[in-house]
């Protein structure tokens, strides 16, 4: 049986993700995943990711990301993505409404991506991860 390519794990991350599937997406990451977020180092865990993201799922209760393309070679994809939310009332002073169109460049190897790269336009991905406890 051969590995699943790169934008397979990424559509699998991502579809987990609709789900809210923490251990789906936990599934796609190498425990040691490195994130950035607009070139600056974002996450350096699967553990940090989880929290990334319960936190962005906890701020933002419809938030959801939609695939628009992805393309890929080997073991690297490329996607573009929209993703689409609202901040709960209480935080709405402190987080915008996500909106926001941006890209994705991963690396994956043994059927988990190692690296992610993303890129978007608003410092919205920036905010919430301000909310992540990471001690």
């Amino acid at each position: 049986m051969s590995e699943p390519s790169a934008a397979d794990v990424y559509r699998s991350y991502v579809e987990a993700e609709t789900r809210r599937d923490a251990e789906g997406m936990a599934a796609m990451l190498a425990p040691d995943v490195s994130i950035e977020l607009n070139g600056a180092p974002a996450l350096d865990s699967a553990d940090e990711d989880a929290a990334a993201m319960a936190a962005l799922f906890e701020a933002y209760p419809d938030y959801h990301r939609e695939i628009l393309e992805v393309v890929g070679e080997g073991s690297t994809a490329a996607a573009r993505w929209r993703m689409v939310g609202h901040p709960r009332a209480d935080l709405a002073e402190r987080l915008p409404v996500i909106d926001i169109r941006g890209c994705s460049v991963v690396a994956v190897a043994s059927g988990r991506m190692t690296h992610a790269y993303v890129w978007s336009p608003s410092g919205a991905l920036e905010h919430v991860l301000t909310l992540v406890d990471r001690d």
